[in-house]
């Protein structure tokens, strides 16, 4: 079975390199980190629909070969010191994907990484030759031609889907990305690239011809649009998880979902000695590994009051920290669950330590 690409790109993405592009970007690091796990499986999960195109596989296995061997040990050594390799890496993607899905590629991640499309770019240029980097050594190592490297790409799609964070797989079905890769049909394509593109796109035109043409562009949003309403909404069989402060959870207004954005601070850390929650994993109902409880918070009167979850994505990019009441907690077998999902626990507030921030 083939190494897994996305763990081979997350090895080489340390966080001396996250800080590297975080500064090559003009971005905070933060942002940064949430930016590149949404681009690393965006590009890789545009590339498989590249390779599923006719002429495809032959098209992307040249494109990796004409890459220098030491790509992965010199690609962060200069970053800082030039744009050219942002620039080359973009125009490699462009001649991959075509110009126009890298503009929808761009703005997609932009937007949903609440970063300029600017930005996005560059980021993006930094991580392709990266990616076409793992690509290549991962085709050397197992002695795979242009279809072999194909059916690499296209058996790991679902590892690379899963890797997307919550929201962003919804955004690019929106974009209509993968349809467009897999026609390279779509005459406008190099428009997209054009300033005020997307303004443009939804203006009215003239003519049932141009009714017929534009109407996916407000239709798929509004689609997409009622699909996150439907998630927001409470419904009977889930309850609804809500952010609470804890001066709110203290005046026993406690839900079993409720999450806390912060901590009052007479509440304290129980410390590193031994207990039976730290480093425990924590579980949903349907046994989804939701997380590992980092530290427990104990109130004035020494009693558990909260419980800090770390949860992290799939490239261990993007790790917060949330926090639930310590009622949340229940044991089912010999297992720690609480009554969320892992997509309700990415979408809650990162907790945040008013002693750490003062310290």
């Amino acid at each position: 079975m083939a190494n897994s690409i996305l763990s081979a790109v997350s090895s080489i993405l340390t966080p001396d390199a996250i800080g590297k592009l975080a500064t090559a970007t003009g971005l905070d690091r933060s942002l940064a980190q949430t930016a590149i796990g949404a681009a690393v499986p965006s590009i890789l999960s545009a590339l498989a629909s590249l390779v599923e195109r006719p002429g495809g596989a032959k098209q992307l296995a040249n494109t990796v070969s004409a890459q220098p061997s030491n790509v992965l040990t010199s690609i962060f050594g200069n970053l800082t010191a030039s744009s050219q390799m942002a620039d080359r890496g973009t125009s490699m993607l462009a001649s991959l994907l075509g110009s126009g899905a890298l503009g929808t590629l761009v703005a997609t991640v932009a937007r949903f990484a609440g970063i300029g499309e600017g930005s996005s770019r560059s980021l993006m240029g930094f991580l392709t030759p990266l990616i076409v980097g793992v690509l290549g050594r991962e085709q050397r190592a197992a002695g795979l031609d242009a279809n072999g490297l194909a059916n690499m790409l296209t058996g790991q799609r679902k590892e690379i889907n899963a890797a997307m964070p919550s929201g962003l797989s919804q955004l690019l079905d929106a974009s209509r990305l993968r349809e467009d890769i897999a026609s390279r049909e779509a005459p406008e394509r190099d428009a997209r690239q054009a300033p005020g593109y997307y303004a443009a796109i939804t203006q009215p035109m003239r003519g049932e011809a141009a009714t017929r043409s534009t109407w996916p562009y407000w239709v798929l949003p509004l689609l997409a649009l009622a699909g996150v309403l439907w998630y927001l909404l409470p419904r009977e069989s889930e309850p609804m998880a809500t952010s609470k402060s804890a001066s709110e959870l203290t005046k026993g207004v406690q839900t079993k979902s409720a999450f806390l954005s912060s901590a009052p601070d007479n509440w304290n850390s129980i410390g590193s000695g031994p207990n039976d929650y730290v480093k425990k994993d924590v579980y949903s109902r349907s046994g989804e590994q939701l997380g590992t409880i980092k530290d427990v918070l104990v109130g004035p009167d020494t009693k558990m009051v909260a419980v800090i979850i770390t949860v992290g994505h799939y490239l261990g990019i993007g790790d917060k920290e949330v926090a639930v009441p310590f009622s949340a907690l229940q044991a089912d077998g010999q297992r720690t669950v609480i009554d969320a999902t892992k997509d309700s626990l990415q979408a809650a507030p990162t907790f945040v330590s008013h002693k750490a921030s003062k310290q």
